[in-house]
């Protein structure tokens, strides 16, 4: 006998999609562009603490972030008489090393404007031509232009998994707060020459470069000029559009970004700084023209007005060649740009030679050989965590931790909704608060008991019974958010985190309801959960933690035993996005769990790698 379901006629059909949408949409509020320059002010000013405090900075020591970086000077490279190219490198926290090159006009004299030049994914990271040539240029009109290493890009390419920022959210370190802080700690390194102009701050950067571009001119008022290039949009643009390039990376959807602001506000808080809006006509990755201007230009004009600065919010968008760049046609808009706001001298096209652009090994600048990696700041961190972490002797203890899984899970109640018909014997679609959870039901006779099973492929990916298994009357088979009918894509389950749930307290609350509700239609006192895989393994173990009154066993198939393993394995978000739930690993680890497993019996026949920490929170484990 396999575990193949008796598929209900009620199926989802896609309803899932759909579901989750709409709900996304909900918890973001719809921007109106603010128009009192007074109150807006004082609003940005908070804005900025809070989304600093909250999403960009959450979890760093204040001594890392405030403190100056240390800098390590190297070889000086001359392409020409007219500047010279700096190596430098940086540390934005502990261990972690930027490199960059600081193009030095060869005059210097009284205060010169400065330029901080991320850029995005692209292999050669700081040698790309493109970049080289608008820094080489900008140097030429007596601009001090520090061309940083974007993580994961060029001599950074051991982050070139950004997922990495999901391993140290996981640990309550926010991950892209380590990107934020190579921007920071950027300007510190521009700001500190003797010959930097404060008044005369700028930033720019192309795609990945364009969404640091924002990031950093609306959080760090340092900055007084912004050209962001096909870099970002709304996150309301990002869950209706369809191109999975316009929702972005980890970095670009940070966990509760949306609970403190858009992309939007952060566009309104430049104002009245001046900003020139670069978009690309016919895109061929992402923030193309015509679906993007409406949203970062067109609504933001009011905000610009406003301050009486219309003038100096401007737009460029490109049609030679119109696919996503940083060119000639759009470096002109660039310097033309900087001649009207600062004054700078030179045409408003590029003047460089074709020797300057240098091969990317001369350009290479070096890095400590213990630099550190996001993962291994991660693994660090979330093995420090575990040594300080106690047994649990009481039971205020056990309330308390439960209380502090909520609160981390932020998990939702959803009350018991009136049941479908037939659900008992033949299941049907359940309603779990904005949920629809399709459920199908197996029937054995000569057994007790009542199952309910959950499976990281869903339903459909249920495989044989294991010798061995207990049998049931009735087996209830469902698929949770992420899972079997219930599929989205894990950039959909980033943007959970994004507008400030969990997709991880999520699913256990579907598992608590489909729990409630399958005792409820069958008279159960208590329900056997049985979980098929890595993802349903921890949500299962979550929800038997907090409601152990729900369930009379609790069968792990496939299952982890330590979520620092994902860590040392170096487990892809993509595969298990719930797990990297924000903060969890502060609160506690797997072993830790079963001390609140209270009457219920708990097995994991088949565990995929060993207990990492031990189980000293709890009972042991069998299997």
């Amino acid at each position: 006998m396999t575990w193949k379901p008796v598929l209900t006629e009620a199926l989802l059909e896609g309803q899932a999609g759909v579901d989750l949408k709409s709900f996304l949409l909900e918890q973001i509020p719809p921007f109106v562009a603010p128009t009192d320059p007074e109150t807006w002010s004082a609003e940005a000013r908070v804005l900025r603490e809070q989304a600093r405090r909250e999403v960009f900075l959450r979890g760093y020591p204040r001594k890392a972030v405030q403190s100056p970086p240390r800098v390590v000077w190297g070889e000086v490279l001359q392409p020409c008489p007219e500047y010279c190219i700096r190596k430098v490198r940086y540390e934005c926290y502990p261990g972690y090393w930027i490199p960059a090159l600081l193009y030095e006009p060869a005059r210097l004299e009284g205060r010169m404007p400065v330029m901080l030049n991320p850029n995005g994914h692209h292999t050669g990271g700081k040698a790309a031509g493109y970049k080289q040539i608008r820094c080489a240029n900008l140097a030429r009109r007596g601009v001090l232009a520090l061309n940083m290493e974007f993580i994961g890009m060029g001599e950074l390419e051991a982050d070139r998994y950004h997922g990495g920022q999901a391993m140290l959210n996981l640990t309550g370190l926010s991950g892209v707060g380590l990107f934020y802080l190579a921007l920071q700690k950027g300007l510190d390194v521009l700001l500190q020459h003797s010959h930097a102009d404060p008044e005369r701050v700028g930033v720019t950067g192309l795609s990945g470069g364009g969404w640091q571009t924002i990031v950093i001119s609306a959080l760090d008022e340092r900055v007084t000029l912004s050209v962001p290039v096909a870099g970002y949009t709304s996150m309301r643009g990002r869950v209706e559009c369809a191109l999975p390039n316009d929702i972005g990376d980890l970095e670009q959807c940070p966990v509760d970004l949306t609970t403190v602001l858009d992309y939007q506000l952060m566009t309104a808080m430049l104002a009245p700084r001046p900003v020139l809006q670069i978009l690309n006509e016919t895109d061929d990755c992402c923030f193309a023209t015509p679906r993007t201007r409406p949203v970062i230009y067109d609504a933001l004009q009011p905000t610009w007005e406003a301050f009486g600065a219309g003038e100096r919010f401007q737009f460029h968008s490109n049609f030679d060649p119109g696919t996503h760049n940083y060119e000639a046609d759009n470096r002109a808009a660039l310097y033309r740009f900087l001649r009207e706001q600062w004054g700078l001298p030179g045409p408003a096209r590029d003047t460089h030679r074709e020797r300057e652009v240098l091969p990317e090994g001369q350009l290479r600048v070096g890095l400590p050989l213990d630099q550190a990696t996001m993962q291994t700041l991660a693994v660090r961190r979330a093995r420090r965590l575990g040594q300080q972490r106690q047994s649990l002797r009481t039971a205020a203890e056990r309330r308390d931790l439960r209380r502090r899984l909520r609160e981390v899970l932020r998990l939702p109640e959803f009350p018991l909704a009136s049941l479908p018909t037939g659900f008992a014997t033949r299941g049907g679609v359940l309603a779990a608060g904005p949920w629809s959870l399709p459920v199908s039901v197996s029937r054995q006779t000569k057994a007790t008991g009542t199952e309910l099973v959950l499976g990281d492929g869903g339903r459909a990916g249920l495989g044989p019974l294991p010798a061995g298994h207990p049998r049931a009357a009735r087996r209830f088979m469902a698929d949770l958010l992420g899972t079997g009918e219930n599929a989205c894509g894990w950039q959909m389950e980033m943007l959970v985190e994004t507008v400030g749930q969990r997709v991880l307290g999520h699913q256990v609350a579907q598992t608590l309801a489909l729990a409630r509700a399958v005792a409820a239609a069958t008279g159960a006192e208590r329900v056997r959960l049985v979980t098929h895989g890595t993802r349903t393994g921890v949500v299962g173990l979550l929800a038997a933690a907090l409601e152990p009154g729900l369930f009379e066993a609790l069968l792990s198939y496939n299952n982890i035993a330590s979520l620092i393993s994902l860590l040392e394995t170096g487990e892809r978000c993509e595969t298990l996005p719930a797990l990297y739930c924000f903060g969890l690993l502060e609160v506690a680890d797997l072993p830790e769990l079963t001390a609140l497993l209270e009457h219920v019996r708990y097995g994991q026949p088949s565990r995929a790698v060993p207990c990492l920490l031990g189980c000293r929170a709890g009972r042991v484990p069998h299997g």
